[in-house]
């Protein structure tokens, strides 16, 4: 019995001076350690905005099959009327990149559905 409390004693012991060394160990001194703040922001709820100049490389190289649209998340039929024509023989893949690259604001064009992106909305019928 006196030989199992020696051998918890070195053990216990043993793991007290391991404890002690381990806290101590290290490459760093305690006294210069110094701790930094990184500031993290939230992300942002709202849909970034696709980049406009990815829109315009697409135009400009596969513009005639619609790559652009597809870009700004227009439906399929889209794409598959600009490969038919070769997007109005070239003529409406420029009007649509002179579009990109000039507007202000993409929003319109994105998730537009209208083979011309560009053509505003229809009037309102006035009611009877």
């Amino acid at each position: 019995m006196v030989h199992l409390f020696r051998t918890l004693a070195v053990l216990l012991g043993s793991c007290c001076v391991v404890a002690g060394q381990a806290s101590a160990a290290g490459p760093f001194d305690q006294d210069t350690l110094t701790t930094s703040v990184l500031e993290v922001r939230p992300a942002s709820p709202a849909k970034e905005e696709p980049r406009r100049w990815v829109a315009a490389v697409l135009a400009l190289g596969l513009g005639p099959f619609g790559a652009h649209r597809l870009y700004l998340g227009t439906d399929t039929k889209v794409p598959i009327i600009y490969g038919i024509t070769f997007g109005g023989f070239g003529v409406i893949p420029l009007i649509d990149l002179a579009h990109i690259l000039f507007s202000k604001d993409l929003t319109p064009y994105e998730g537009n559905y209208k083979v011309l992106m560009w053509s505003g909305t229809r009037p309102e019928l006035t009611p009877p």
